[in-house]
């Protein structure tokens, strides 16, 4: 319980006694809860022989009031004094903590608004999970910042990761486990390689409570089953969207020495709750993903199956295409939209006869025209699909000429769409490199000879010195 003069300001008091000394005519004096002085009014008097009122604040008391006795005062005059003091040193302490309450509510909001900026509208687990783990290592500096997500949002993680409490680290990837997916601090090799069992130890109890648990030394609590790295203090802040966990943060060993307080956990418990959410999206967006990808890949699959000499180009075509934009640094949400729009880029084929995709040597005139019309069909099969409209465009023109000389639109130079051209390199090269029905496939060195001598005219110069970055990567 805080001292009386922490409670009020010295010149607050000394005007309190003054207006009660005035008010009553009699000295009024001011001792702490152990009845040693404080203040009195008027200044230096001393009186041993008082009445004394307690003064209270949530029903303990933090000090007394006390009129000498040989004032001779009503008693009524000192319940009077007591009762005022009180209830202006409660008001004051409302007060401050009511501000502090603000303090700390802004803090949560602003830590939360620059979270929120940081991430944006992000759908990538790995940004939304390393965001977090910074944004608790600054507030809460510590020896080490893990995340862990549950082992079946992360199932790439299986075969690398070990549990911690087992018997010489045995692998258990049948059972329900957190896997570490970003750590940060003096231990973040060895927490990377962690993994930890939810159904039992201190991770089952704070799964079970739902809530933050903190111990202030893991030796003393049997719960603890040890990590791969040395600990004494541990925090763990559970991940939970729509009751039920996805993950954890894990925080331990303040570098200032001090237990993880209240008013922290409070905090991070916040951040997580929000963060828990962003990353469930993100979860779901990446599995939405994986299964269009997938769906993709299998229907592109399907398609090159009518024809024996092109099985498995368009998902050679959209790798090469990945990489180019790898080199050329554009940001991975990009890289994936390119390298779907690759993989679908001679869906149109469906439509194009068998006898003529499987015709061996050189096809005629009107056999050309009616391959010429897959880009188109393609676009049209594509744009039906909102969130693939754009992808429609670069499927309809990866045909084009950088001269002007190719098809559906005859466009050229920077007119064709950066990924059309991209896709076009890389549909070119798998080309030159495979079977065809009317000839075998030429070298790597040879296709990159008869390509450069297309530079300017089918294939863009630019985006080509990229490709030829990229090249020595590919079997």
């Amino acid at each position: 319980m805080p001292e009386i003069i922490d409670l009020l300001d010295k010149s607050r008091i000394k005007e309190l006694l003054r207006q009660f000394s005035d008010a009553f005519g009699t000295s009024v004096i001011l001792l702490d809860k152990n009845e040693d002085l404080l203040f009195t009014f008027p200044e230096n008097m001393h009186h041993t022989d008082l009445m004394k009122e307690p003064v209270y604040l949530r029903d303990s008391i933090v000090g007394y009031v006390g009129i000498p006795k040989a004032d001779n005062p009503p008693r009524s005059s000192l319940c009077f004094i007591g009762r005022n003091m009180t209830e202006i040193i409660g008001m004051g302490f409302e007060v401050d903590s009511l501000s502090g309450e603000v303090a700390k509510n802004y803090e949560e909001l602003s830590l939360l608004r620059s979270l929120s900026t940081r991430l944006g509208a992000a759908l990538n687990v790995d940004k939304i999970c390393n965001e977090l783990a910074d944004e608790v290592m600054n507030f809460c500096p510590s020896k080490n910042v893990s995340i862990l997500l549950r082992s079946d949002m992360l199932a790439d993680t299986l075969s690398t990761s070990y549990i911690v409490g087992s018997k010489n680290l045995v692998p258990e990837s049948r059972k329900t486990m957190l896997f570490t997916k970003v750590a940060l601090g003096a231990y973040s090799s060895s927490a990377s390689m962690m993994s930890l069992s939810t159904d039992r130890g201190l991770l089952k109890h704070a799964f079970d409570k739902k809530e933050p648990l903190t111990v202030c030394d893991v030796s003393a609590d049997e719960r603890f089953e040890g990590f791969t790295y040395p600990v004494s203090r541990l925090l763990i802040v559970p991940l939970i969207v729509e009751d039920s966990f996805i993950g954890a943060i894990v925080a331990t060993d303040k570098l200032d020495g001090e237990e993880f307080f209240s008013t922290e956990i409070k905090l991070l418990f916040s951040i997580a709750s929000y963060c828990a959410i962003s990353i469930k999206k993100a979860l779901l967006y990446d599995g939405i993903r994986s299964l269009l990808f997938s769906t993709a890949e299998a229907f592109s699959l399907t398609i090159e199956a009518k024809d024996v000499y092109t099985y498995g180009h368009s998902k050679r075509v959209s790798d090469i295409a990945a990489e180019i934009f790898k080199e050329l640094g554009l940001p991975p949400e990009i890289i994936n939209w390119i390298r779907l729009a690759a993989l679908l880029h001679d869906i149109g084929k469906i439509g194009t006869p068998e006898n003529i995709l499987n015709k061996k040597g050189r096809l005629d005139i009107h056999e050309m025209d009616m391959v010429k019309q897959h880009p188109l069909s393609g676009a049209k099969m594509i744009e039906q699909i909102p969130m693939l409209r754009d992808l429609s465009q670069w499927i309809l023109h990866h045909h084009e000429r950088y001269d002007g000389s190719g098809y559906p639109s005859r466009l050229s130079g920077d007119s064709i769409p950066m990924p059309s051209r991209v896709i076009a390199i890389a549909d070119v090269f798998d080309a030159l490199t495979s079977d065809r029905s009317y000839r075998k496939a030429y070298t790597k060195g040879e296709a990159l000879k008869i390509m450069r001598e297309s530079l300017g005219k089918e294939l863009d110069p630019v985006l080509f010195g990229y490709f030829e970055k990229i090249v020595s990567l590919l079997p």
